[in-house]
């Protein structure tokens, strides 16, 4: 069984030119086989007993697998690996938002129940700031829509540059941003508001118009865990905005 195992792995793990070569090879064989043993009954029977009888045969095994097998083969080969794709792409979770490329909703909120779960164990604060680009409604009405994502793409870069790489930033809604501080006091995640405000609130030009990005923040912090859950820490950055 362990030796099948390993040669089923070493063929899939094979380019399918090789493994067309293999299954054509072993299609003849065992065609020429299962032909010569029907042609040896026939002729035990009928008695032909002729050279060209069995040369005939055995051609028509070699030249028919010859022709049929690697374009089976390849059509199957190409079939399973569709298959294997859309596999893999259905059993991986989307973990990023498909304009900002920063993590999506579910994702973020993932990452800030696991460090909310581990700062309550280990007794660290843990903060969060809420950022809301506040004009983009009237940004779509007034300039279309791509021009909005124009902007939430340009906010979302300026404030990846201003976090650390330990920091989760995620976007929570349309117009509405994320990040979570494991292990950083509220005093410093006030300070760190104000940096991300100067470098969030520029002037983008687009098309010799010149926009500006205007943002609200508002930031909270947990150090005492007592009946306290990761929403009650959205929460009480929320009710700022």
């Amino acid at each position: 069984m362990k030796t099948i195992t390993n040669i089923y792995n070493t063929f899939t793990s094979t380019n399918k030119f090789n493994k067309i070569f293999v299954l054509t090879f072993f299609t003849i064989l065992a065609s020429l086989i299962l032909v010569m043993f029907i042609m040896l009954i026939v002729d035990s029977i009928f008695n032909f007993e002729s050279f060209g009888y069995y040369g005939i045969g055995a051609l028509l095994s070699i030249i028919i697998p010859s022709i049929t097998t690697p374009i089976i083969a390849y059509n199957i080969i190409i079939f399973t690996n569709k298959i294997e794709k859309a596999g893999k792409h259905i059993s991986t979770p989307v973990q990023h938002d498909n304009l900002t490329k920063i993590y999506n909703k579910r994702h973020t909120l993932e990452l800030a129940n696991y460090e909310f779960a581990l700062s309550k164990r280990l007794s660290i604060p843990i903060s969060a700031i809420f950022i809301q680009y506040k004009d983009l409604k009237k940004i779509n009405k007034t300039y279309g829509e791509e021009i909005g994502d124009i902007l939430l793409v340009e906010l979302s870069r300026s404030i990846s540059y201003t976090i650390r790489n330990t920091d989760i930033f995620g976007r929570y809604d349309k117009d509405k941003f994320l990040l979570i501080f494991p292990n950083l006091e509220l005093s410093i995640v006030q300070k760190l508001t104000e940096k991300i405000r100067n470098a969030a609130e520029q002037v983008i030009h687009i098309n010799d118009t010149g926009i500006k990005i205007n943002i609200s923040i508002a930031c909270s912090e947990i150090n005492d865990y007592q009946g306290a859950t990761l929403q009650t820490l959205l929460d009480k950055a929320q009710r700022q905005l």
